[in-house]
Order: structure tokens, then sequence, then C-alpha cells
């Protein structure tokens, strides 16, 4: 790179790197700095030495093979050289002073013309690839990135993926993998009679059918937006009506827990972290994820009012607004909040509530500790609501204990940790 003096002016000047020599025949390049300041002229020269470059490198990746990588590179040329790539059928519709700009552009100084393939990007000669449905999942997953997945833990972001990955699956199985702007309403329907025969053959609930359809109507939708393309949504008001099966939850009663969950020894063979955690949950109802997602310092059994603090999260979001939220620490609770501060927090399952739940769950049915066969660890979060409603306790401190919104008007701050630490002390174990 070197700038050179021309009556007054700076002008950049480089020789065209020999790796690019197939794509420019040119032994070098100029352009005018616009200034005769010396150390304007080389400041300048560095951003322009950098156009010319992303240019050469557009220019080399226009010849390759493969669809998508040309279409790329056809939009990155136009851009090198000022202009917003459009299409063909989009320059032939107006205004006509953008084609002839264009036309101009690729006329050079000395009066020779661009390389074809610097033509074809500017006249929009490159044809968009065709994208598939399975390649629009993977883009969405990167666009959706700062939007959807922004805060959330590893494992978060792998619950959040997994059912749209099995949506499109299941689609492809069906249909095939069908480019986005290929897929038409017949396409949709067929795939919704695949579900209504397997809701009807099989017993299935129109429920999961309904989520393989919005996740798929979400990522066309969202797909379409992102690349400004005025699709109608093959997937539209495809969902299935009526009451679909909703799982309601089981509660242990405060019996089954006191004198079977707590019973001493029943929970021995259970690994520390894992009972610990299943105990917090007795007088807390916590969510068994937002327990294991806590940070050392949410586990305040040290404070005036031992509490668990459920906002101090690591690297991970919570699943509504209304979660972040101070529990009084009591009981069985408080003493197993007290082994984990020790061990200095969650360590072993970390943001794992499957393997937690499965571990857990494994154990009880194993050992005769489910109440019945709907149990489950997480009935203890249900058990918890019944007992505070039983016991009489509040119901905006209900709700705000259980991470709940409370549907009357919000005047004031709610329970203070003593008002909530006084109401649990009712029901603990």
């Amino acid at each position: 790179m070197g700038i050179t003096l021309d009556r007054g002016y700076y002008y950049f000047v480089k020789r065209v790197p020999k790796r690019f020599a197939h794509v420019d025949p040119r032994p070098k390049v100029n352009k005018a700095l616009h200034t005769g300041c010396p150390r304007e002229a080389k400041r300048e020269a560095v951003a322009v030495e950098a156009e010319f470059l992303a240019y050469w490198d557009a220019l080399a990746a226009g010849r390759a093979d493969d669809a998508a990588a040309a279409f790329d590179a056809a939009k990155r040329l136009a851009q090198a050289r000022g202009f917003a790539y459009r299409s063909a059928a989009e320059l032939a519709g107006g205004p006509v002073e953008d084609l002839l700009s264009r036309l101009e552009a690729l006329i050079r100084p000395d009066g020779t013309f661009a390389p074809l393939v610097e033509a074809a990007a500017l006249l929009g000669a490159i044809e968009a690839p065709a994208v598939t449905i399975t390649a629009a999942l993977d883009e969405m997953f990167k666009f959706a990135a700062v939007d959807r997945l922004s805060g959330k833990s590893e494992s978060q972001v792998k619950r959040w993926k997994q059912p749209r990955e099995r949506a499109v699956a299941s689609f492809v199985k069906v249909c095939g993998d069908l480019a986005m702007t290929a897929i038409s309403r017949t396409d949709a329907q067929r795939f919704r009679d695949h579900w209504a025969e397997r809701i009807t053959g099989e017993g299935l609930d129109r429920g999961s059918a309904n989520k393989d359809i919005g996740h798929l109507s979400d990522l066309f939708r969202t797909w379409a937006e992102y690349h400004a393309l005025e699709l109608p949504n093959p997937f539209a008001k495809l969902r299935f009506k009526g009451a679909t099966t909703r799982t309601k939850g089981v509660p242990f009663t405060a019996e089954f827990i006191r004198d079977t969950l707590l019973k001493p020894g029943a929970l021995a063979g259970m690994n520390d972290e894992a009972r610990d955690v299943l105990l917090v949950m007795v007088n807390t109802g916590a969510r068994p994820s937002e327990i294991l997602g806590c940070a050392p310092d949410a586990f305040a059994v040290a404070a005036g009012v031992p509490h668990l603090d459920i906002a101090r999260q690591v690297a991970r979001v919570l699943k509504t607004q209304t979660a972040p939220r101070q529990i009084p620490l009591l009981g069985v609770s408080l003493a197993a909040a007290k082994r984990i501060a020790a061990r200095g927090g969650i360590k072993r399952y970390l943001d794992k509530s499957d393997s937690w739940s499965a571990t857990v769950n494994k154990y009880l049915a194993e050992n005769g500790l489910r109440e019945t066969d709907d149990h489950s660890a997480y009935s203890l979060r249900h058990s918890f609501e019944d007992r505070m409603t039983e016991a009489g306790i509040d119901d905006r401190i209900r709700a705000e204990l259980m991470g709940h919104k409370y549907k009357r008007p919000d005047y004031g701050r709610g329970g203070s940790l003593e008002v909530r630490a006084k109401a649990l002390a009712l029901i603990a174990l």
C-alpha cells in the first residue's frame, strides 16, 4: 500500500495481490483520497485498502460453485461498490436512475469494463439460493440469538431448540425438506392431516400437534420477516381447536410428606445434593430449575430472616417476570439450604434440572416414596400451594411465594420477608 502526491492531492496506490490476479487483471489500482494533508491521507488510505480487499474477496468468492456462497458474494460485491443488492426483476421495476448508475459504475476510469462476475452482482443476475426448512431453522437459531436466547444458559438454549428441531424433523419426514418459498398450504395441511391420524389412531394429545404446528408457523413467519419477504404463512390458523389434555399437578398430602418422605432414613440412599434440593422444595415450593440455577449467595441462610433469593441465578433467565422472589427458609428446607451453602452452592446439578429430576424420580419410584404412580418430585410444588391454601394464607402472599402473577391491582410492596416467614411457619415441616 502507498500514497502518492499529484498536483497537490494524494492518491491511494496498491498493486493487485497475486492471489486475486485471476479475478482482477489490472497490475495496480488507485483511488483519489481528496486531501492534501499527508496525515489525513495515510488515515484514509487504511480504509480504502480495506475496501479494496473486501472487494477482491467478494470478487473471488463470486466464482464459487456453491449457490449460497455465490449469492452472498454478489451482495458483498454490490455493497463494496456502494450499492444494495437488487435482483434483475427489482431493477426492472425502477427507478431507472438506479439502473443507469450501476451501468456507469461498471465502466472503469481507463475505459475498460469490470469483470463479468461484478456486472452480475450489480445488475442482480445472481439468483437467491433456495433455503430449505432445515436450513431456515439453522438461520433462525443464529438471528434469534439476541432476541430470544440472550441470557439463557446452555441448558435453557437446548430446551428452547429441541421442540423446534422436533417439529421441523417431523415436517421433513412427512413432506420432505422443502424450500421455504415452495412450502404451500397443501403441504401444511398434509402435515396437519398426519397429526390428525395420529391423534385418532394413537390417542395422542392434540396439544402436541398444536405445538409442532405453532413452532413451524413461528419459524416461517420469523424467517420471512427477517428476509423481508411478503409470503403467506402456510401454517397459520391450522391448530386443532377444542380442549387439550392438560397435565394437572398431583400434590403430596402433608401427612405423606411428614410420615413417609421425611421419615428418618427414607432419603438416605440419594446423593447429598439431590436430596437437599428436594428438601428445599418442601417448604419453599420453588421449581427445581430455579433452585438448581441459584448462585451460592442465593442461599441467604445467615440473614435476619433466612431465605432463598430466586433472583440470584447463575447464567440463566427465569421462566416469568414474576419468578424472581425471596422465599423464607424454615424447617427441613432451612437445614438443607445450610448444607448447600456450606458446600459452596449447587455443584453437581447446576442448571441440570432434567438430570436432577431423572435421578430423584427414579429413587422415589424404586423406594416406594410416591404417594401414587402419578406423583413426582414436582408434586412438592403443588403440595406447597395446597398447604398454604388450607392454612388460609393470604392469596397475594401465596402468589408471590409461588412466583405467580397476582391478578388484582398491584398496590404496596406485598408481604415482607418477616410477614412471609410468619405465614409459612403455619405449614413448615
